[in-house]
């Protein structure tokens, strides 16, 4: 299980989940770990590194908040069109605990 939480299944986070962060939604969820993720939007959002904010992690299935997590901005770059940003989470973060330990019942 434990092996489970520190680096979920990207495809899994794919299907279960979707994020916001600064309230604008996410349509892509890359690489994510207990350390950081890579988050994709569709349109450009008002970003830059060094920005610290909240991302909000909630169920596909019910839309119900799973969890926040406090990180920070490392990086904004464009990927596949669109842009990204690099985010790393808070150190001693049980947001992010709680969406690891979400997507290893998901997967199983």
């Amino acid at each position: 299980m434990e092996e489970k939480r520190q680096y979920a299944r990207i495809d899994t986070a794919y299907t279960a989940l979707y994020c916001s962060y600064g309230g604008v939604r996410a349509v892509r969820i890359k690489d994510l770990s207990k350390s950081g993720a890579a988050l994709v939007f569709k349109d450009e959002i008002d970003v830059y590194s060094g920005d610290s904010c909240t991302v909000h992690f909630y169920s596909r299935d019910t839309g119900t908040l799973v969890s926040r997590a406090q990180c920070r901005v490392i990086r904004v770059f464009q990927l596949d069109g669109h842009q990204a940003i690099g985010i790393h989470f808070d150190k001693e973060n049980k947001g992010v605990d709680t969406v690891m330990d979400f997507l290893a019942r998901q997967s199983g």
